[in-house]
């Protein structure tokens, strides 16, 4: 979710620093345990203020905040462009395909990202022989890449 920032947004009206601080908490405030009363579930675990999420060069392109959507639920279609329309909640009638709209918590490793890599040099051609190795299977000798995590397997 992106504040409609003066200076940042075309038409922006809010102020950067402090109103949109009290604006990001007062949003979350109101998202966090957000119920979806027809189907009896919560639908927004939590909304998290992406400047204590992330840092870097880039964070200037981050969303102001990532809404935490529970299992199941997920922003509109038209909610994804910046259009708001029709009910709070609404049945999907489209396929849902890599979909990144849910709370971080309920993925909390694609792959092996829940594991510290411990080479100092990780490569793409490293990604194969890892995922063999936590399959419990020995990288192939023809393949370049070493698996990502040898200490952890060690201990295994």
């Amino acid at each position: 979710m992106f504040l409609n920032l003066e200076g940042r947004e075309a038409r922006g009206i809010v102020k950067a620093g402090e109103a949109a601080a009290r604006l990001k908490a007062e949003i979350m405030a109101a998202l966090a345990g957000l119920r979806d009363e027809a189907a009896g579930a919560v639908a927004i675990n939590e909304a998290f203020d992406t400047a204590r999420l992330y840092r870097g060069p880039y964070l200037q392109n981050a969303p102001d905040l990532i809404i935490g959507f529970n299992d199941g639920y997920r922003t509109s279609w038209d909610g994804a462009t910046g259009v708001v329309s029709g009910p709070v909640f609404d049945d999907n009638v489209k396929a849902w395909s890599g979909d990144h709209c849910i709370d971080p918590r309920l993925v909390p490793g694609v792959l092996f990202a829940s594991r510290k890599i411990d080479r100092k040099d990780p490569a793409l051609v490293d990604i194969a022989p890892t995922v063999l190795r936590l399959f419990g299977l020995d990288p192939l000798p023809h393949m370049d890449g070493k698996p990502l995590y040898e200490k952890a397997f060690k201990d295994a």
